[in-house]
């Protein structure tokens, strides 16, 4: 289950330097889906360089709910701010607010989780997802190779209403592809570590031998330690009958299991650039400067060979 830090029903204001925007102050509104680490780390980002460039910003955090967040929009176009920052909890329900935001003249920027259907959004920077899955699939497919006989591998689904599960799946499966003699158990978890712990119990109960675990993001491998080391199957990087293990985030679960060897890499998303992409993002539309569409930051596959070495470059592990 990702990590909620914390909540916020109503808009938190925090403009830039702690002061209410002054006349003629750029301000921009940052509206969030629901607080948790990566999350987090973001919208940090966003923050610091905001103020950096000196503008007002205003935050609303929906919780969760979409239909929340769509108030919340409303509430930030009525609040006559310049841009609007958003990570959508739906993009169906928002839609209606992100056009009231273009009628008002107010440019939008999806971060973190992309629109891809939306009339309205600008812009959007992310995680480069596919490449990010593709990173994990081929560490795992090149170790797996010289399996003799079918190769069983487990894989624990994000959520495929969300463009980042999706992408990180498909760039995963471009890559395993490459083994001919390849078989995928499929794990739903919309994004929920207690699905991932039961579906990794019930896969491993009817299919002993599987080889290998792909999570789409790095805080489900705890769950599969668990399943691992109550079936004395959780062996380290390098050890006979070890299971391969990838995934996808940067968070401090998956630091800590590459670090010791139950897992063997992961993929780290560049948090710190995608948040102070999204404003110089924002500070070009308002100033009537053509943008990409789509802006998407790769990540860094790190091993058990090189992550404490790189722990300083890896959000989780700060």
């Amino acid at each position: 289950m990702k990590r909620l830090l914390a909540t916020a029903a109503l808009a938190t204001i925090a403009f830039a330097g702690g002061a209410l925007a002054q006349d003629g102050q750029i301000t921009l509104g940052l509206s969030v889906d629901q607080l948790f680490e990566s999350r987090v780390g973001v919208n940090n980002a966003i923050k610091a360089e905001a103020a950096g460039r000196g503008y007002g910003l205003i935050e609303v955090v929906a919780d969760g709910d979409a239909q929340q967040q769509n108030a919340q929009i409303q509430t930030l176009i009525t609040q006559g701010v310049d841009a609007i920052l958003v990570c959508a909890v739906d993009q169906n329900t928002i839609e209606r607010a992100l056009i009231a935001a273009q009628r008002a003249g107010i440019p939008v920027v999806a971060y973190d989780r992309d629109l891809p259907d939306s009339r309205v959004v600008a812009a959007f920077v992310g995680p480069d997802s596919i490449f990010d899955g593709r990173e994990a699939g081929k560490y795992m497919a090149e170790a797996l190779a010289d399996v003799e006989g079918e190769v069983t591998v487990l894989e624990l689904i994000g959520a495929l209403n969300d463009q980042n599960g999706i992408d990180r799946q498909k760039g995963w499966r471009e890559e395993m592809s490459k083994l001919s003699n390849l078989k995928i158990l499929e794990v739903p978890t919309d994004w929920d570590s207690a699905r991932a712990l039961a579906g990794t119990q019930n896969a491993f109960q009817a299919n002993p031998d599987i080889d290998g675990v792909f999570a789409a993001t790095d805080t489900h491998i705890p769950a599969v330690e668990t399943v691992l080391r109550d079936l004395d199957k959780l062996k380290t990087v390098g050890e006979p009958g070890h299971v391969v293990v990838t995934g996808i985030n940067g968070s401090n679960d998956g630091y800590q299991a590459v670090a010791s060897g139950a897992a063997d890499g992961i993929v780290v998303m560049d948090l710190d650039k995608t948040g102070r992409t999204a404003v110089a993002l924002a500070a070009d539309l308002i100033d009537g400067k053509e943008v990409d569409r789509v802006n998407v930051i790769p990540g860094h596959f790190y091993t058990h060979d090189d992550i404490e070495a790189n722990a300083d470059k890896i959000w989780g592990a700060k």
